[in-house]
């Protein structure tokens, strides 16, 4: 059963960011979604036959690119809300385009639910060796989304993946810098997340959320040999939404999954089949049978490097801590459910 939709509305964005792919979408000549595409999406899972067999809870816009850059956007989002009434819209956004007349417009008419977006530097340089992004306009288009918003009900989750943890975690994980930095001095940058959160933390309300996410080493792929790969120590950590999620790529490719930037693994096109056939596909049942059987090799693609989609660690210390806080949360989930 699918519970989610992953809209891919352009697969281009204005950022450069050290801990993204370069490939994203190389191998689709249409960067942008068109508004026709997503109205069939949209037509076919709200309707009764779809729903006898599906339950989208959550439709995701801001899917592997900065959906700002198709023009269709705000139309998109209304054609959304007006179909779908009870599934919840969340976006991703670097706040790059998402400007005051932006906020305005989409706060006002409730087209997103759920924000989340990432501020990756505490200052110009930082965030710029980050994300190669201006780190002012980012700063004062958040500035205008939040007065805009208010006291309105609208959820904000702040992301952030600092320089110097990105860099360690890589080093620590693969035992070389990232792909991307050109100047290894940046190795010694201090981590600024601490400075990053007191800033942010001025702005927001207290039921905001700032996380450090998991860092992925997608980004580094090409420097990683798979022959070198026992493929047994791996499993796939996205199989479970390969299983309920449907990512679609702004041509109405069906690609296996987020990690999956270049489009390599794919299961059908939605504007040639119906959602619900491809999703019924013997291709799409294989490919998910082999990521059970961990035949990463042979899947090829993004898998034959799984080692990059699983979770890094800063150091061993910061591995040993999330494994206890799981067998943590395990145990307590067993105890709640034993004295229930």
């Amino acid at each position: 059963m699918l519970k989610a939709i992953d809209l891919s509305l352009a697969s281009i964005c204005g950022a450069d960011c050290i801990f993204c792919p370069n490939d994203r979408g190389c191998r689709i000549e249409e960067k942008i979604m068109p508004f026709g595409y997503v109205r069939k999406i949209i037509d076919e899972i709200s309707s009764e036959e779809f729903k006898k067999e599906h339950q989208i809870k959550t439709i995701s816009v801001g899917e592997n690119g900065d959906a700002f850059l198709n023009k269709d956007l705000i139309k998109i989002l209304r054609y959304i809300k007006s179909n779908l009434l009870n599934v919840k819209v969340t976006f991703a956004t670097n706040f790059q385009n998402f400007t005051k007349d932006k906020s305005e417009l989409i706060l006002g008419e409730k087209l997103i639910d759920e924000f989340f977006c990432d501020i990756d530097g505490s200052n110009s340089r930082n965030y710029y060796q980050v994300k190669k992004l201006d780190y002012q306009r980012t700063m004062k288009n958040l500035k205008d989304f939040l007065e805009v918003r208010g006291e309105s009900k609208f959820s904000l989750t702040i992301v952030v993946i600092t320089l110097n943890r990105y860099i360690k975690t890589i080093y620590h994980s693969f035992g070389f810098y990232p792909s991307k930095i050109k100047d290894i001095s940046l190795k010694d940058i201090p981590d600024d997340f601490c400075l990053i959160e007191k800033q942010i933390k001025k702005m927001i309300r207290p039921t905001d959320k700032i996380i450090k996410p998991w860092i992925f080493g997608w980004a580094e792929r090409k420097k990683i040999n798979p022959n070198r790969l026992n493929y047994q120590n791996y499993s796939c950590c996205n199989l479970a939404r390969i299983k309920t999620e449907a990512f679609i790529a702004p041509d109405g490719t069906w690609y296996a999954c987020c990690f999956d930037s270049n489009n390599e693994l794919v299961f059908g096109n939605i504007i040639e089949k119906s959602i619900n056939e491809i999703f019924h596909s013997e291709k799409r049942k294989k490919l998910i049978e082999m990521l059970e059987k961990k035949k990463f090799g042979k899947i090829g693609g993004p898998c034959k490097t799984v080692n990059c989609c699983q979770k890094l660690f800063k150091s061993d210390w910061e591995k040993t801590r999330a494994n206890l806080k799981k067998i943590g949360r395990i145990l307590m989930y067993k105890f709640k459910k034993i004295f229930k």
